[in-house]
This record gives structure tokens, sequence and C-alpha cells, in this order.
């Protein structure tokens, strides 16, 4: 059934071919939900034709786990399965890996490994090795990451190519930062800023000061020399604020600490950032898709309609799956009321089709599982291959 493929094929070439410049937010459909993320303020000398396809790939409490997650009846995640995702399913983008916090040692909750700490230490500078392997390009350090010690932390990361980033974590006797504070990636004129927190981080030798003041004065430093700005925030489930009225001049908030998974449907605060949880062991890659065709003009967050709209390509595709090469009309001829919801549904997907194509600015957020139906990548399985035959325990939580 080619009716929603035309359609989804339609709004993703109107997000790949120049527009003229108007005021969108007077076109959109009154029931149309839209959030108005910023207004993406480019140099207009390089500004003209511009066509910027950018995703940030993100992970939050891996927990060190190199391999998916050993779930008996859904094992999702892994690194090697990561890396072939990205490689074979999203080649041609501007993909940048983020991870939210987290990520360089096990949970005590979920999963422990049981291992020694010299074994925990073991794995976690094996983990950095992996993520520069892979690519990564920034890391937010949560509380779990000081696991091993502050100055173990600080050793494996301290040359790494990886950017390691946390603004509100200070050395106690020297009243420095421990990390560098943020991080700006600029890719063809776009500058995207992410800022690391950490709520929850305790040691002895550390000053966690205010993760909010903080946050706000990296913001308030960058927002005028950035187009973008993207919140890494490590916080429990617990102490969850409105991070979106806390960091109302950010535009993105991904989140570690918090278990919590967002969906693409799941209602955002009216104003503000936008907030995202990504899970936990890497089961789930979280993607945020920004194009900008316009600049100077609002960044504007279609995910709800979007998965409406996929939802219902996925709804007709079952019906259509018992006879592919009938109509549905013909299909269903006898059976009025499966005719009418068809009609609803095509309906509804060429509202939807149509007001997504409007747009100019946009970003969508989705979450793909990684699971065994995801080959992994040779050359990573390889590579973590090598560092379990060197360890003397299983990698495996």
């Amino acid at each position: 059934m080619k009716f929603l493929q035309i359609i989804l094929i339609f709004f993703v070439i109107s997000c790949q071919n120049d527009s003229p410049k108007r005021d969108i937010k007077s076109e959109l459909p009154h029931e149309m939900p839209s959030k108005e993320i910023q207004k993406v303020d480019i140099d207009k000398e390089t500004s003209e034709n511009i066509n910027q396809n950018i995703s940030i790939v993100s992970t939050s409490n891996v927990f060190s786990e190199f391999y998916d997650c050993g779930c008996p009846k859904n094992p999702l995640g892994g690194l090697a399965r990561k890396t072939f995702f990205l490689k074979n399913m999203m080649s041609g983008r501007n993909s940048f890996l983020i991870d939210a916090g987290n990520a360089l040692f096990d949970s005590n909750q979920i999963n422990p490994d049981n291992l020694s700490i010299e074994n925990k230490r073991f794995k976690a500078r094996n983990f950095v090795k992996t993520l520069e392997f892979i690519g990564q390009d920034v890391v937010n350090i949560g509380s779990n990451d000081f696991k091993g010690g502050v100055d173990f932390l600080i050793d494996i990361t301290r040359d790494s190519p990886v950017n390691f980033i946390s603004a509100n974590l200070y050395d106690k006797s020297s009243n420095k930062l421990l990390f560098k504070p943020y991080h700006i990636i600029d890719k063809d004129s776009v500058k995207i800023a992410f800022i690391g927190l950490s709520q929850s981080a305790k040691s002895s030798s550390i000053i966690n000061k205010n993760f909010i003041e903080e946050g706000n004065r990296y913001i308030s430093e960058l927002k005028s020399s950035v187009d973008i700005i993207v919140m890494l925030v490590n916080v429990l489930d617990e102490n969850l604020i409105d991070l979106s009225k806390s960091f109302n001049n950010a535009d993105y908030i991904l989140l570690s600490g918090s278990t919590r998974r967002t969906e693409p449907r799941s209602k955002q605060s009216d104003f503000g950032a936008l907030v995202y949880g990504g899970g936990i062991q890497g089961k789930h890659l979280s993607i945020l898709d920004i194009v900008i065709k316009v600049p100077n003009k609002p960044i504007i967050d279609v995910s709800a309609p979007f998965s409406r709209l996929r939802e219902i390509n996925y709804r007709l595709n079952r019906l259509q799956a018992k006879n592919p090469s009938m109509r549905l009309e013909e299909l269903y001829a006898n059976q009025p009321n499966v005719l009418k919801l068809i009609e609803n549904y095509q309906k509804e997907a060429t509202e939807l089709g149509i007001s997504l194509a409007a747009y100019q600015n946009i970003s969508t957020f989705f979450s793909v599982p990684l699971s065994p139906s995801i080959p992994d990548d040779k050359e990573v399985a390889a590579f973590i291959q090598d560092i379990a035959d060197k360890a003397d325990f299983s990698l495996k939580n």
C-alpha cells in the first residue's frame, strides 16, 4: 500500500528543497501541535540556499555495557549494534554521538556486574577506548561515573579525543572545574553547544555547585554565539523538577540518571526546552533530527504529528498485508466499518502530510530499539573481542 509512503516521501523531499521565506507560524492549522524552539541565527553571508540536516544521536545510563542488555525476552543494545545502525541506516547524515551521563561504570541497581573495583576500572578504561574507536563526540559526566574515584576518572578521560564535559563539578582543593563545561560543534555554519551538568554527583573531593545556576550562566554566555543549545543533565527520577522552566533559554535537554525513556508523542512543556529521556543500558538510540532550511526562522518540533503519521502508515500496512496486490477499497469492499476507518486514516494522513511539508525548520525526535535483528559492526565487534580476550573476567554483565 503506497498511499502513506507517498505522503512520507513528499514530506522528506519538502525538507530537502528550498522554500520561500514566510511566517509559517501563521500557516499552522489550529489543531496542529507545534513548539517553537528558537530562531536560528546564521551569518547571512553563508546562509543562502542553506539546507542543513543534523542528527543528534544520544544514549544515557549505558552503565559500561559493551554488549546487549542480556534481557531474556528482548536483548537490546550493544556498541557494535549501535555502530552498524549508524553506518548503514544513517549514512550520509551529519550525525553527532552524544551520551548524557552514567556511561562508564555498572549500576548497583540495574544489572550489576559484581566485579572488584580493579575489574570495574578495567572495563571503564576500555569503554572509553571503545567510545573513541566508534567516534563518540560528547559525554556528560554522571554521578555513577565517579565509582572508580575522581583521580581515576580524570586519568582515563584527560587525553581522550572524546569531549567529556561537566559545568558544575569542581575540585574542592583548587576550586577549578574538573572538566571543560561545554563543547561546541560547528558544522557548515551551524553551531551547537552541549553543556554538561550533574545534580546528583557526590564525592568528598569535589564541589557540586548548583546545576541550575551554573547551567544558566553558561547558557547566557553562549546564547549569542551559537545557534542551538543542548543541555546534558544527570538527575535522578526522585529529584526531577521542571527542567524546561529551569532552562527556558536552552533548546533541548537530554537526561541521564533518570531511567525514563521519552516517546515521540510524550507531552512536552509549552514553554522552554524540550526534555528527552533515553532509558537505560543503551538499549535505545534517542535520535533528534533537525532540518534547517531558512535562517532566522524558528525551529518547530513536529515529533508528535510525524509519529502519528508513521503510526497510521503502520496500521494501513497491516490492513494491506491481507492481500498486497489489491487496493484497500477492493480488499474490504464488503466491510463498511473497515472502509470508513481506512477513509479516516487516509484523510488524517493527508492533512498531516500537507501540514508537515509546510514547515521550514523542524526537529523530530524518535527512539530506535537496538534489537537482535540489527547485526554487529564487524570492526567494533572485533575491537571489543580484543578487550574481552585481555580480561580475566566476562565483559558481559
